[in-house]
């Protein structure tokens, strides 16, 4: 898939509540240098376009605020999925500020936002991730080990083990390694 950019990433291939995460994790581009989620306007513009936001809820600063500490929360979490490890610290840290409730009304329990506005949409994105654990799809979230991209991608990889969102971010890695050693063989030799 090529972005709007020209950036070529992986197409997403996960259950709708990964490709929403993916989206929301996505919509800052660290190879870029581009921030889709700048502004609460902007930040009400992609709820609108993901979680369905009506269009009288505006996002206030501090709903932009809170929206990219939770993007940053996923960021890191995702990454701790990358290298094996847990890193939901951050994003405990936000359910309290996230309208959530019990959902019991389902065949089996879950979470959902109490209420709707811009911090519901946003605690949809938390639904998302319980989802995701639920169906064993949060662990196959990661981020792209390439230090300039940090894309984030969902590995569908039968043995969870892909480092990178795709072939070119591993090539480019792989490069750079083996320049390195040969660089470091001949101030040796």
């Amino acid at each position: 898939m090529v972005t709007e950019t020209g950036t070529t990433i992986a197409k997403v291939v996960g259950p709708p509540h990964v490709e929403l995460l993916l989206a929301f994790t996505n919509s800052v581009d660290r190879e870029e240098q581009t921030d889709d989620i700048t502004t609460p306007a902007e930040l009400s513009a992609w709820l609108r376009s993901h979680v369905g936001l009506a269009r009288r809820h505006r996002a206030t600063e501090p709903d932009l605020e809170l929206g990219r500490r939770l993007r940053d929360g996923l960021r890191e979490a995702m990454r701790g999925n990358h290298e094996g490890g847990s890193r939901v610290s951050a994003l405990k840290e936000l359910v309290d500020e996230l309208p959530l409730v019990l959902d019991v009304s389902a065949a089996s329990p879950g979470v959902k936002p109490a209420s709707g506005g811009v911090r519901g949409g946003l605690a949809q994105l938390m639904v998302a991730v319980v989802e995701a654990a639920g169906d064993d799809t949060w662990r196959r979230t990661k981020m792209c080990a390439a230090d300039s991209c940090q894309w984030a991608f969902y590995d569908a990889s039968k043995n969870r083990s892909r480092t990178w969102c795709e072939w070119g971010c591993g090539n480019k890695e792989k490069t750079r390694n083996y320049r390195a050693r040969q660089k470091s063989k001949a101030t040796l030799g």
